[in-house]
């Protein structure tokens, strides 16, 4: 029993059981590291099997001008079936929208609600895209179509 408590007390003993908990600490630290990446890498997957999806068939032209906006849409509304609408951008890319809780709706400058939202309206989206390349919507803005021109006053 003596020689338990010597060993207890010695320097080396409280130096090897620091040395155990560092490299336990370590180690978690490494398995906390392990899981972040094995999060990112799931949803880069993810992204990437609807990486086209989100982009359009002109995504893959980079140095093209119909290349697709990755953090909103400009088009007419399709189909609501909230908290969705389908959106076709003038490419006939069709974006899927999602609306949240969080989400602006303005008519013009007037707020208006998700009701609003019905097929044939012209809107502009602001969001992020998500995992299936969807738009989660941060701003929907109810917007005139536009003229042959584009969006705009006409000249």
């Amino acid at each position: 029993m003596k020689d338990l408590q010597t060993l207890v007390r010695s320097p080396l003993f409280t130096k090897v059981l620091v040395g155990i908990g560092g490299v336990l600490i370590l180690f978690l630290v490494f398995q906390a590291g392990v899981a972040v990446g094995i999060h990112k890498a799931g949803a880069n997957f993810r992204m990437g099997e609807n990486y086209y999806r989100a982009l359009g068939e002109n995504g893959r032209d980079f140095f093209g001008q119909d290349f697709s906006e990755a953090h909103g849409a400009v088009g007419s509304i399709l189909s609501v079936s909230l908290p969705n609408f389908i959106l076709e951008e003038k490419n006939n890319t069709e974006k899927v929208v999602v609306i949240g809780n969080q989400t602006v709706i303005r008519d013009f400058r007037n707020a208006t609600s998700a009701a609003a939202l019905i097929p044939g309206k012209f809107v502009i989206v602001l969001g992020d895209p998500d995992d299936n390349g969807w738009i989660k919507a941060n701003l929907v803005r109810i917007l005139p179509p536009p003229g042959p021109a584009g969006p705009g006053p006409a000249h």
